[in-house]
């Protein structure tokens, strides 16, 4: 479906610019909150998940976004991302750290999220 931009000037291809999956992971890391084309999560490591798609992505090359919030209200800063090397058309992994050491969570206390934009299979 192409769709005409602002101005009238040019044409973009809508199903190309929608998002192909997305979740919100629980604190617990293990149960999904909510989704979209996720067939479920597993636990890969200390921080670690592992996330299947219910439809596949035709390549490896899709761009993944990825968020995060404490649910404990504490002072610490975390990050979200996705594990090198994860990425395939199946599903990828992706960890939540602290941003100030290397040290991967050993627990889930914050929801995380990622978004997923690419071609499907």
């Amino acid at each position: 479906i192409a769709v005409t931009g602002e101005g009238n000037s040019t044409t973009t291809n809508l199903q190309q610019g929608l998002c192909k999956a997305w979740v919100s992971m629980a604190a617990d890391g293990a149960s999904l909150v909510d989704s979209f084309n996720i067939g479920g999560s597993v636990d890969s490591g200390t921080g670690d998940r592992r996330v299947s798609f219910t439809n596949n992505m035709n390549n490896a090359l899709y761009a993944l976004t990825t968020g995060v919030t404490d649910n404990t209200a504490s002072t610490s800063i975390l990050g979200c991302d996705i594990t090198a090397g994860t990425i395939a058309t199946t599903g990828y992994d992706f960890e939540v750290f602290f941003n100030s050491s290397s040290t991967d969570r050993t627990n889930f206390d914050e929801e995380s999220f990622v978004t997923v934009h690419g071609d499907l299979a």
